[in-house]
């Protein structure tokens, strides 16, 4: 069972969160970040503890096309993208937001080997991942001029 009214029991609860909820500032507040991710379960506890940190969710998006187009046509401040979604790679759509300059980070369950070349530099966190490590992967993409 999840919970609250928002669906997360773990939310506030130090013994649960690790105190990821007294962490939180207004850094994100306002940032538009993109969220491509097919688990469902996945997609919904990002959504909530992205919306508690401050940032504009776009999506979560679950299919390539409909990620690529957002990717294209959203004012996004930057990303988060699943590799895997549902069987397709993600990567038209890093391609899309890396033209537009928008960072982004990689969201995998495949171990630090496993992008391509042209994205080996790139962040990604492997998952299972904790949310406070998430968290802190976003703020490391921020430009240091805010």
């Amino acid at each position: 069972m999840l919970g609250d009214d928002k669906g997360s029991a773990w939310r506030g609860n130090p013994a649960l969160d690790g105190g990821l909820t007294a962490r939180m500032t207004s850094e994100a507040t306002g940032r538009h970040l993109l969220v491509v991710e097919d688990e469902p379960l996945v997609a919904m506890m990002l959504q909530d503890v992205l919306d508690e940190a401050g940032y504009v969710v776009i999506g979560p998006i679950a299919q390539l096309d409909s990620a690529v187009e957002a990717a294209r046509e959203q004012a996004i401040d930057l990303a988060l993208l699943d590799v895997n979604l549902m069987g397709k790679q993600v990567y038209p759509v890093a391609v899309v937001l890396a033209a537009r300059g928008i960072p982004f980070l990689f969201m995998t369950g495949y171990g630090d080997g496993s992008l391509p070349a042209e994205y080996a530099g790139r962040p990604a966190v492997a998952k299972p991942y904790k949310m406070k490590a998430l968290l802190d992967a976003l703020e490391a993409l921020r430009p240091a001029t805010g």
